[in-house]
């Protein structure tokens, strides 16, 4: 009965302090209406928003390595807790899946964050995108890549699509390879903080917020630089997650599963 309640007390007080992250960062977007900020301008406030939204939700980030001050970062992909642990590490933007664009609340601050959209069934799409990518690093703001191409339960690191790396390539900047893991003191965080397969979200997030303690942990790589072809690169890059991503899950004394590194598209 005390668990339960305290339960409901932390679901409660976050999406309180939630929705107050939300109005403030609600006005500062009507603030640039009728004018288009720069790309810094954007991935820093999605930096600070990012960071008072972990606050809100009492999600601690653990980091190592430094982050990079540029270039592209690929890693696994989890939750969508991922972007905000990310953007709160460096002001940065990021490359998402066409959906997300139409989420609510999400999806308008994803817009105007400088979000990149794809459709990766769309040559045309992915194309526009990788000129979109290509913009921003000359720009000098780092852009986040999943190229799993999806969520996982965080047991493995899925094929990598390498179309997308190019982009580095063609801007003649290096890729970092990073990993993120969570912990939960009261769960398991393969279902109930990694978001993937057929689970709906709304009954993921109630769930998530009643939970104690939430970690977030990261590793940043060192900078892959020399490397002009995309699968090749993306071939290094995948090893350097797997890589990471193990010593994760060992520190947490959870197997890692490592599959095929490179997908062709």
């Amino acid at each position: 009965m005390i668990d339960a309640v305290d339960r409901q007390f932390r679901r409660l007080r976050r999406l309180v302090r939630f929705a107050a992250v939300v109005v403030r960062a609600w006005r500062n977007v009507r603030r640039y209406r009728g004018r288009d900020p720069e790309l810094i301008a954007r991935a820093r406030s999605l930096h600070d928003w990012s960071r008072a939204v972990l606050r809100a939700l009492d999600v601690q980030v653990q980091m190592q390595g430094r982050p990079p001050q540029g270039g592209l970062l690929v890693s696994n992909h989890l939750s969508y807790l991922d972007i905000f642990v990310y953007s709160s590490a460096l002001p940065c933007a990021f490359v998402s899946k066409s959906e997300v664009a139409k989420w609510p609340i999400i999806g308008p601050f994803a817009r105007f964050s400088g979000t990149i959209f794809v459709r990766r069934e769309q040559r045309s799409n992915s194309a526009s995108a990788k000129q979109s990518i290509v913009a921003y690093l000359a720009a000098g703001v780092p852009v986040v890549l999943f190229p799993e191409g999806t969520t996982t339960d965080g047991r493995e690191v899925l094929p990598f699509h390498s179309s997308m790396l190019q982009a580095a390539i063609d801007a003649g900047q290096s890729v970092t390879a990073c990993a993120i893991r969570y912990e939960l003191s009261d769960g398991d965080p393969a279902t109930e903080v990694c978001w993937w397969g057929n689970m709906t979200l709304p009954p993921h997030v109630w769930n998530l917020l009643g939970k104690r303690a939430i970690r977030a942990k990261v590793i940043f790589g060192e900078p892959i630089q020399g490397i002009s072809d995309r699968k090749s690169l993306s071939d290094a890059a995948w090893h350097s997650v797997v890589a990471m991503h193990e010593t994760l899950a060992n520190h947490e004394a959870v197997p890692a599963r490592a599959v095929a590194p490179t997908s062709d598209c």
